[in-house]
């Protein structure tokens, strides 16, 4: 399985902090949308200034500095389990109930070690026994083992007993 690093993405945003504005700072994307709002600044020079190194611009009235932009760390799962989502902008902390059920539906036990890795056994464990709906029944199975939990302690346990067999 390949490591998952927290990653640092290439992108940087611009930190203005205003020395005359009592603890005022401001944020731009970038350099240039800077340099446009404040049309006293060059671009080329806070460019050049900034490139030299991790030192920022100042000077009487304001201190300029480049940032990273520290991405979200993403759990190691195959696209192929979330085809009909967009996999590079799913919201890993938000989703985390379809996610779970998706990998426990689906993957094995090293996809099941990974779910662990990322959310922690205890909210792994938690959101298959109070949230998820549904789980086919040798899945049940299988996570009661792996997990040491009693099938009639798991949501979708429950509701399958409490639902009525239709006679033919």
């Amino acid at each position: 399985m390949e490591k998952v690093k927290d990653k640092v993405s290439k992108r940087r945003i611009v930190l203005v902090h205003w020395k005359d504005k009592q603890g005022s700072v401001e944020v731009f994307s970038n350099l240039k949308n800077f340099c446009t709002s404040y049309t006293e600044y060059n671009y080329h020079t806070l460019n050049t200034h900034l490139a030299k190194g991790t030192k920022p611009f100042e000077n009487e009235v304001v201190r300029i500095e480049r940032k990273p932009v520290i991405a979200a760390p993403k759990p190691n799962f195959p696209r192929r389990f979330f085809w009909e989502f967009d996999y590079d902008n799913i919201d890993w902390q938000k989703g985390y109930v379809t996610i779970i059920q998706r990998i426990i539906e689906r993957g094995g036990k090293e996809r099941w070690q990974e779910l662990v890795r990322f959310y922690g056994k205890d909210k792994v464990v938690d959101t298959i026994k109070n949230e998820i709906n549904f789980l086919p029944d040798e899945i049940i199975e299988d996570a009661s083992k792996y997990f040491t939990l009693k099938k009639q302690d798991l949501k979708c346990s429950i509701r399958k007993q409490s639902q009525p067999i239709p006679w033919l």
